[in-house]
């Protein structure tokens, strides 16, 4: 799996993600009759627990279209084919980085042009999925939701055409609702010292410190009325790297907000001052 590179430049949308000539109303008949075309699920073929999370999770939450599961050496004699869609991790690699630092999990179309790379092939979404040379496994809680989320994301687009364009920083400036909800972070999920006495105050007590295994808890409960912070970054500081900052909500699965940074010597991993005014700004009232 690590052989394929997928370069994704600016991570922003369809066109920026992989280079492609970018017509929006294409982008929404791509994806009009998904649910008559077959997902193909690439994995490793090594029995691996990876691929059994991943496995696992699509047998159960995967309803868009049908399915199959195929290895690597499988997908290289079909990916040609319009046809066929494809869910998969790949690694990524910004512009300016000197070597991949981060895995995705991606959904792509066949392509005829796939033959000369990855980055021709149309890309339906990516999702931060864990620093590369990570075996720690704290990823798979998210591989479920990350499913839900991709799924949505499809239903989004066929029913609004800019959201094709847009992509995955649709949900930039997302929130609505979130006044509603408790948040739970993990106190590594913060670039900066927060205390739960700072959460009481501006997120009005609706916001608490736990611990990862809560996280968890809360993911695998489905918790009603909670959204739990999910920060993705790779395990070396490199110049051109970006961190990945998601809230999810624990009970429907649904991407309330996602944002990214460029990492830096004063900006490193974890939610920086600006996404902690963002977020809370619900509460304020």
């Amino acid at each position: 799996m690590r052989k394929i590179i997928a370069v994704l430049i600016l991570f922003i949308g369809i066109n920026s993600a992989f280079g492609q000539n970018f017509n929006l109303f294409n982008r929404k008949d791509d994806l009009k009759n998904f649910s008559a075309k077959t997902t193909y699920v690439v994995i490793q073929g090594n029995n691996s627990l990876e691929d059994i999370v991943l496995m696992d999770a699509v047998k159960q939450h995967w309803h868009l279209s049908p399915y199959e599961f195929c290895n690597m050496e499988e997908f290289e004699n079909i990916k040609r084919d319009t046809n066929f869609f494809f869910l998969m991790k790949v690694d990524g690699q910004f512009s300016k980085e000197k070597e991949p630092a981060m895995e995705f999990l991606t959904l792509v179309k066949g392509s005829e042009n796939s033959a000369e790379g990855l980055n021709n092939m149309y890309e339906v979404l990516s999702l931060p999925y864990k620093p590369l040379n990570d075996d720690s496994g704290e990823e798979f809680i998210y591989t479920a939701p990350f499913i839900n989320i991709i799924q949505a994301h499809i239903l989004k687009v066929q029913r609004n055409k800019l959201s094709a364009y847009i992509g995955i920083s649709a949900y930039s400036d997302g929130m609505n609702g979130a006044e509603d909800k408790e948040i739970l972070f993990a106190e590594d999920d913060f670039g900066f010292e927060v205390t739960q006495e700072m959460l009481d105050e501006d997120f009005k007590g609706k916001a608490k410190l736990v611990t990862r295994e809560e996280i968890e808890k809360a993911i695998e409960e489905r918790r009603p009325n909670t959204l739990v912070c999910a920060v993705v970054a790779p395990s070396i500081n490199q110049r051109g790297s970006f961190c990945f900052k998601m809230l999810i909500s624990a009970d429907t699965w649904e991407l309330y907000m996602y944002r990214k940074h460029k990492m830096s010597a004063k900006q490193g991993a974890g939610l920086q001052k600006e996404d902690y005014r963002r977020i809370s700004a619900p509460f304020a009232f």
